[in-house]
């Protein structure tokens, strides 16, 4: 049912997309910052209309937003252009098809502190209904990783933009081709100094009820909720699970190792942390958590959801916000069951390419 959402609801919606970000799709600080600049020059109330599927209007359409690149290069920039003008580049590109479609509404292509805000922040500026789903149920490393794509959503015709209105408009031979628009799309990135605007997929009402994620940005907003209740004693993910979430705790430590690095628009890198109890956990990611394993075994990979959370600061954190010398929890929430409707065997072949990119060369573990 449509809400207005205030202020309040907007941070523990960051909050809780963090967590369901698995360690990436932009930090809470990103999210916060692209917020404090709109309130910067807009002194109104921060209202945004938040719909379901079924209260989209028939034969309309729904923009995704996006940031694309790397989380370290996007730290201490306003994103704020790169959200308008790959937007509003999407929007020409719709008027010139044939027929022409009207995107009357805006919605998150992923869950993150930051990616999650970015189209939220289209609806907000533009005054358009903003829809309580997304395309992925989690955070992922690429467009070919996403629910959309899994699911057989067109990926084509899509819109990037840098802060200074360059302008590329991707129309692909196969609208589904994930994998050529990833390709085409990371060199532009890279040529955009690693952070671009990403606007596409035009989703209609059917498309968003059977083929993605939904109730996601209410859930999410649970969460953040749940979190501010959270006095610091256990682990937060144990607190959750207490809470009705379907999560539970990996355990808690210090992060002893950080890993990192940059290359072809990714971050890429290891988590290592000691464990209260001595167990020694270990996170391999690309950009977002893919697997994690507990003395050498292990325990669950993408597309369910690893999460890491600061003890000290009491927020959930993204592979860009993770140091050494952190005290943290570790948890695992089990993703949106809209992932299994192709097959197991299906999922597993496109988080292949992923899990070698970080020396992984087993299959998929499911969160039990």
């Amino acid at each position: 049912m449509a809400r207005i959402l205030k202020e309040k609801d907007v941070r523990e919606i960051i909050v809780g997309t963090t967590v369901l970000g698995g360690g990436g799709g932009g930090s809470i600080q990103g999210g916060l910052d692209l917020l404090e600049k709109y309130k910067e020059t807009h002194k109104e109330e921060i209202e945004v209309n938040l719909i379901n599927a079924d209260e989209i209007k028939d034969g309309a359409y729904t923009a995704i937003t996006a940031g694309m690149g790397s989380p370290l290069a996007l730290r201490d920039k306003d994103f704020t252009p790169y959200v308008v003008n790959s937007y509003e580049a999407l929007v020409d590109m719709a008027a010139k098809m044939s027929p022409p479609r009207d995107l009357e509404c805006a919605c998150a292509v992923e869950m993150g502190g930051f990616n999650t805000f970015v189209p939220m922040l289209i609806a907000i500026m533009k005054g358009i209904p903003f829809i309580d789903a997304d395309g992925a149920g989690r955070a992922v490393p690429a467009l070919d990783t996403l629910l959309l794509h899994v699911n057989g959503c067109d990926t084509s015709p899509l819109a990037m933009a840098d802060h200074k209105n360059n302008r590329v408009m991707i129309e692909l031979a196969d609208k589904r081709d994930a994998s050529e628009a990833e390709n085409v799309g990371r060199n532009i990135c890279v040529a955009f100094d690693m952070i671009s605007g990403l606007s596409g997929w035009m989703l209609t009402k059917d498309e968003i009820k059977n083929n993605i994620a939904n109730g996601t940005v209410s859930y999410a907003q649970k969460i953040g909720e749940s979190i501010g209740k959270f006095d610091g004693t256990g682990n937060v993910f144990d607190f959750l699970a207490s809470e009705g979430f379907n999560c539970k705790a990996a355990g808690s430590g210090e992060v002893t190792k950080v890993e990192a690095k940059i290359a072809n628009g990714f971050d890429y890198g290891e988590v290592h942390i000691d464990g209260e109890g001595g167990e020694e956990i270990k996170i391999l990611f690309q950009n977002e958590n893919l697997v994690i394993f507990c003395n050498g075994e292990v325990v669950m990979t993408a597309p369910d959801i690893i999460c890491v959370f600061d003890k000290e600061t009491k927020i959930p954190l993204t592979n860009a916000d993770v140091k050494e010398g952190q005290k943290v929890d570790v948890g695992l929430f089990k993703v949106d069951e809209r992932w299994w409707k192709t097959g197991v065997k299906n999922v597993n072949n496109i988080w292949k390419t992923y899990f070698k990119n970080v020396d992984y060369a087993g299959d998929i573990i499911s969160y039990k």
